[in-house]
């Protein structure tokens, strides 16, 4: 998928989701009252329960859809892997419930310290993986994710982290594997390592300033794979802004 191709579509899925949350219920509303059903004691429960309870659910998963196969298609294309698309995939299933939490600013029940609380870790690292998956390198000579064999360690290293936060953090990852494989014992084993995960991720201080400060890496980190790989062209990149016009390098 192209660059173009993938963010076009990243904003039909933000657009999809924004109606469905904030103004799907102005929707029903309306559908609510030129049907007439309020002449009729309790005639209009059906259609609210279908519009709210069937539609917009059905709606917000749809966008979410959309972002997830486009996420994992534009990889693809990069040829960056299917590491890279498990770890996507991670992400996306741990910052689901995120979104829908900034949803309920749109009716003023939303408050800072709620977004600060529930705020995961995994939801600002997809949102900068795909910021640089927006990146159009097939127009230019920039391998995605860089060449330098430390540099793509350093990436993997604040990858493997950032998913394994997300493991630790996100309690409903334990019941997902056993309700797929039908072992309810893999739910329970999975359940108790997320504690003491998250408690070494951590480094034992309860806070997110090691995420924060892993995601951080992570950005510079990618940013670092779109400066030149070649050491001398680099050099001459940086030097040049310095150098008097006419001047011989």
């Amino acid at each position: 998928m192209f660059a173009g191709r993938y963010l076009w579509w990243m904003l039909i899925a933000v657009a999809v989701f924004l109606f469905f949350s904030m103004c799907f219920d102005y929707v029903t509303w309306a559908i609510v009252a030129m049907s007439g059903c309020a002449e009729v004691a309790g005639s209009c429960g059906p259609i609210v329960l279908a519009m709210s309870g069937a539609m917009k659910p059905a709606g917000m998963g749809l966008a979410s859809l959309i972002m997830v196969v486009c996420t994992v298609a534009r990889l693809r294309y990069l040829k960056a892997g299917w590491a890279w698309a498990a770890v996507a995939l991670l992400w996306f299933y741990a910052s689901a419930g995120f979104p829908g939490i900034l949803a309920a600013g749109w009716t003023g029940m939303l408050r800072p310290e709620m977004v600060a609380e529930s705020l995961p870790a995994a939801f600002l690292f997809i949102n900068v993986l795909c910021a640089y998956l927006a990146i159009p390198f097939e127009e230019g000579r920039t391998v995605p994710f860089g060449e330098w064999l430390w540099l793509k360690g350093l990436l993997w290293f604040c990858a493997a982290y950032g998913a394994l936060t997300a493991l630790a953090q996100t309690p409903g990852f334990a019941a997902a594997p056993a309700r797929l494989i039908g072992m309810p014992w893999i739910a329970s084993s999975i359940a108790g390592l997320q504690a003491p995960l998250e408690n070494a991720l951590d480094l034992g201080t309860g806070s997110m300033v090691p995420a924060y400060t892993v995601l951080g890496l992570f950005a510079a980190s990618l940013a670092a794979t779109l400066l030149p790989q070649d050491l001398a062209l680099l050099r001459e990149r940086l030097i040049e802004p310095f150098m008097p016009r006419g001047s011989r390098r």
